[in-house]
């Protein structure tokens, strides 16, 4: 600066002398250089300083940074104790056309960030991603959770009225709203016979909610059967996982929500279970485990070693809490909704999104529409294999009849994987024909002589319609989603 000093010039060098102040505390001042009169003199950064009305930037020498490294200035530990230095003012440094240090002429005021007593969901929360919700709001941010790959098995724990179970329904109504039948597969567990009462009218249910310990057993097991499945089937595709089959051949995701999951800890399910949190993964198995009672013995480390989420609500003592979470702070948790998670790898208090009993309709039906569940010239084909081919599913026939429009290698493929999914019989000899089923004659929307005109019911993700109750539902699911396989 020469000639006339401006008259921020003394507000300029104490700022400097902070920084410099700061560095020295730091033990960053480390370069010495030897002097024409033998002495070492210390090497202290330079910079240009450029002062604005509410801000002034220190654009620093690259070349002599006094022995601070690029990496150093960068530090966000470093700008927390430039600011404590200089009063509470806001700094941070920039790192575009060089490095340049930026801080604010006026004291900063506490950034205190308050967590809302509730949070209701809306639309708008529901996040972007394929099988992604919204878990609530932390000061830092909405807390997201990939059930399909990070937060694919949760652990959810706390005490009655906490919270706990109202954080689980906005989660399934998320996923629930992005996604049709096609692609989510729920396969709920209530043994209060209360709490998901609302999701009974998902028609992405395999199964009406099981709220006996019996039906939850068999329910589990059934789940275990289809992971099974699932292997075999990636196995004989050559693929590693259930998303790297192709769009038309892959599975849903397949989400397994158990309530008061200590009831199970004297019987077979708490091992099915462990078997979907360890080897669930692979084939699009996710699990949600939920209990008001942490048990050590039922929670033990098995189940929590392939749980990669831990979600804990009001808790009655450190001991639930460690269970839990492996540390303690559940405890102190007095507000309803409130949580502590791991989710993402980092440790937030949060606020958990909810829907209200009486918005809960509205979620159920407000679904985008997931499409038709068959294309047209699908459709032709079941129409000409039940009109013309006595329900025969035969390729070298269908091919003729519907040339132009599907290829003989399409057509089997397309064999394949309807029999995969139950649709079409499987073939008891090399020579017997493969046959449509009553679900793909459903699916189908086929009426006896109306090949030409076939039309088909559109599925769509908000309709309560699900299982086979004329007097209720409308649309049924497909097969291997709706029924169980024996074995």
């Amino acid at each position: 600066m020469m000639g006339r000093k401006p008259a921020a010039y003394s507000e300029v060098v104490t700022y400097w002398r902070g920084v410099k102040s700061t560095l020295r505390e730091r033990g960053l001042l480390r370069q010495w250089r030897q002097t024409p009169g033998g002495e070492r003199k210390l090497v202290l950064p330079q910079a240009q300083a450029l002062v604005a009305p509410e801000w002034v930037a220190f654009v620093l020498d690259m070349h002599r940074l006094g022995g601070v490294s690029r990496e150093r200035w960068l530090d966000p530990d470093l700008w927390a104790q430039l600011r404590a230095a200089l009063q509470g003012r806001r700094c941070f440094v920039a790192d575009s056309a060089g490095l340049a240090l930026v801080v604010a002429r006026r004291p900063g005021e506490p950034e205190r960030r308050r967590l809302p007593a509730r949070v209701i969901l809306t639309p708008e929360m529901v996040p972007d991603g394929d099988y992604t919700a919204t878990l609530g709001a932390s000061r830092a941010g909405p807390v997201v959770l990939d059930l399909a790959e990070g937060e694919r098995a949760i652990l959810v724990g706390g005490t009655t009225g906490s919270g706990k179970t109202r954080s689980i329904i906005s989660l399934v109504l998320q996923l629930a709203h992005k996604h049709g039948p096609d692609r989510l597969a729920l396969a709920l567990v209530d043994l209060k016979r209360l709490d998901f009462t609302a999701l009974d009218a998902l028609p992405h249910l395999v199964e009406p909610v099981a709220t006996t310990e019996a039906g939850a057993v068999d329910l589990v097991a059934w789940c275990v059967q289809e992971m099974e499945r699932r292997q075999v089937v990636m196995q004989s595709r050559q693929v590693t996982r259930w998303d790297r089959l192709p769009e038309g051949d892959r599975f849903p995701l397949l989400l397994v929500v158990v309530d008061e999951a200590a009831d199970f800890a004297n019987s077979d399910a708490m091992g099915d279970l462990v078997k979907l949190a360890r080897k669930g993964r692979a084939s699009g198995v996710s699990l949600i485990l939920a209990t008001q009672r942490p048990d050590a013995q039922v929670l033990n480390r098995q189940v929590k070693a392939n749980v990669t989420a831990r979600v804990a609500f009001r808790v009655t003592d450190v001991y639930e809490s460690r269970i839990i979470l492996d540390r303690s702070g559940a405890e102190t948790i007095k507000q309803v909704g409130l949580c502590l998670t791991n989710a993402g790898g980092k440790w937030r208090k949060a606020q958990a999104a909810y829907v209200p009993d009486e918005a809960t309709g509205e979620w159920l039906t407000v679904a985008p529409d997931a499409g038709p569940v068959l294309a047209d010239v699908e459709r032709a084909l079941v129409a000409y294999a039940l009109d013309e081919l006595d329900g025969e599913f035969k390729v070298d026939a269908l091919y003729q009849a519907h040339k132009g429009e599907i290829s003989r290698r399409q057509l089997l493929k397309l064999a394949r994987a309807w029999e995969q999914r139950g649709w079409l019989s499987e073939p008891e000899s090399v020579t017997d024909p493969r046959r449509v089923t009553p679900e793909l004659v459903e699916l189908a929307g086929y009426t006896p002589g109306t090949r030409n005109g076939t039309t088909v019911r559109r599925l769509r993700r908000g309709t309560t319609a699900v299982r086979r109750d004329s007097g209720r539902y409308d649309v049924e699911l497909p097969p291997f989603l709706a029924t169980r396989r024996e074995g």
